[in-house]
């Protein structure tokens, strides 16, 4: 299995940020799991209590728990008396008030039934969790079940599957959303961490459907949000990088999506799905309906599109703004034009959203318009959709132009401009490096002065040797030397820099200035560049 890591942080996080953060591996499916597992039992749990239990280490918040279990059936492993005994991670009865590491915890409800992997420990009937440390799927080794029944399969996938089947039909709502979202992660959505592939995708979707017509709202959003999850349009959080995705530029710390992902849920489901968002749900059960149908493009769509656009519910409107970018060749200009003066900031919002998505350079005003709206998350949008058109364009430039001094949003103009014409804007770069400057209204993505900083440096490299000597850019350079770092890379270049132009007395000067300013050693990577200046060339 290849190795992936996943950062998980107490705080904001970002390229440059400090926070406090740990390394997660993905999940792990049910046959690793399996494998990892000394015994596989189902049983109900009679108490807990916390224990002393030295292979537990310490973890503030967290503190090790035993759970009497009476057994139903052991699936895996040799076989146990009426009960056993799980020693686990569960909270701390006297909780802290900051906590920057969760380990792999669990919490058992007496009376309810479960499903459990765990290690053998050294006394009989005694056993324990698989691991200290959680995986992306952060609640692995354990299931809740729907009842006490024994299954009837010895196969531990077949298992697993009759069980949270079992869970979509509980009389308990909360029972039933678990199970909808427990099928939703173990049947494999493409590159995110907390996913397996233990299920088929399309079986998952066929078991949540049957739930798109029950009685209870959050069902039916938690079966809609699983129904159209391989789709950008579902949540404002993507947005950013589906812009990222079909846009002509990238917002540098922006990854990008798969251009020709498949709502297999909205193609199967958009009958089901019309009728809630033409139906008497409530407004945000009708909006989520209309998004999970994203990326279908199916024309048969447009029809209703059209009522939804002037329906009196702004949740509907806005998500059938967004998916209008499904039918760019439309004449839709005048629908634009309405929805991007519509009362409901949601509703600008997403028609700032839709623009970008249709990538129409004929709207390009219609977004200067935008940000300079009332409401910060219309005018974040507006930026955003801007940041994913290229500034070659004329009309695109003059609206950055325009913006250079909206402090929301200057730093992000200015990148995406010196990016094309960096000697035009040279000193504006540099006060951004010098003065770390960040946009007031910033949507996200790598830190606009470190841009700054690697848009001024690269354009420095281009430079005659002679012209770096004789001091024409020695402003630029000093700005360089004080700017973002994200560890070594940076001093390590500039110093390379220096070298490779036969400035050795600024270059043993930037070495110990740089060394002098932070808490690590900086000798090795500067030893590294001692023996081979040539070889670092920043791309």
């Amino acid at each position: 299995m290849r190795a992936h890591l996943l950062f998980v942080a107490i705080g904001l996080m970002g390229l440059l940020h400090e926070a406090e953060a740990y390394l997660v591996g993905p999940a792990v499916n049910l046959e690793k799991l399996s494998e990892e597992a000394d015994i596989i039992f189902k049983a109900t749990a009679v108490a807990s209590a916390a224990v002393e239990d030295a292979w537990f280490k310490p973890v503030p918040g967290f503190e090790a728990w035993e759970t009497e279990f009476k057994v139903i059936l052991v699936i895996k492993g040799v076989k146990q008396e009426q009960t056993l005994h799980f020693r686990h991670y569960d909270n701390s009865r006297r909780p802290p008030m900051f906590m920057s590491y969760q380990p792999q915890f669990y919490h058992f409800e007496p009376g309810r039934s479960y499903l459990v992997f765990a290690k053998q420990t050294d006394t009989t009937g005694e056993f324990r969790q698989l691991w200290t440390h959680h995986t992306g799927k952060s609640d692995q080794g354990v299931l809740l079940c729907a009842n006490d029944v024994g299954p009837a399969s010895p196969k531990v996938q077949e298992i697993l599957w009759n069980e949270l089947l079992a869970l979509l039909q509980s009389p308990n709502a909360e029972d039933t959303i678990y199970g909808i979202r427990q099928l939703d992660q173990m049947s494999d959505m493409p590159n995110r961490y907390e996913f397996t592939k233990d299920f088929e995708r399309a079986e998952v979707i066929k078991a949540v459907g049957g739930l798109l017509s029950h009685a209870d709202p959050d069902i039916v959003q938690a079966a809609i949000t699983v129904i159209g999850s391989d789709n950008p349009y579902l949540k404002d959080e993507s947005a950013p990088y589906w812009l990222a995705t079909v846009g002509s530029t990238v917002v540098p710390g922006l990854g990008k999506m798969d251009l020709n992902m498949k709502n297999l849920g909205g193609e199967r489901c958009w009958q089901e799905l019309i009728l809630i968002a033409d139906g008497k749900a409530p407004s945000a059960t009708r909006a989520l309906a209309i998004r999970s149908l994203g990326r279908v493009q199916n024309p048969a769509f447009l029809e209703p599109i059209g009522r939804w656009l002037t329906d009196t519910e702004s949740a509907v409107r806005a998500s059938a703004t967004l998916l209008l970018a499904d039918f760019p060749q439309g004449d839709n200009l005048k629908h634009f034009q309405q929805l991007a003066a519509d009362a409901a900031p949601e509703v600008r919002m997403c028609a700032a959203y839709e623009i970008g998505y249709t990538q129409r350079i004929e709207l390009a005003g219609t977004l200067g318009t935008l940000l300079t709206d009332p409401d910060g998350k219309v005018r974040q949008a507006a930026s955003l959709s801007l940041l994913s058109f290229s500034p070659k364009h004329h009309e695109i430039e003059q609206v950055f132009l325009a913006n250079l001094d909206n402090d929301e949003f200057s730093p992000l103009f200015l990148n995406v401009l010196a990016g094309e014409q960096p000697e035009t804007y040279l000193e504006p770069l540099a006060k951004v490096v010098e003065q770390k400057t960040e946009p007031k209204n910033w949507p996200g993505g790598e830190i606009p002065a470190f841009t700054a900083w690697n848009i001024l440096f690269r354009y420095l490299q281009t430079q005659p040797a002679h012209a770096i000597r004789d001091g024409t850019f020695n402003r630029h350079l000093d700005v360089l030397e004080k700017g973002y770092s994200t560890g070594s890379a940076e001093q390590r270049d500039l110093y390379a820099f220096y070298l490779q132009r036969d400035m050795t007395a600024r270059a043993r000067a930037y070495r110990a200035a740089a060394q002098k300013a932070v808490s690590y050693d900086l000798n090795q990577a500067f030893n590294m560049v001692d023996q081979n200046p040539a070889g670092f060339m920043r791309q």
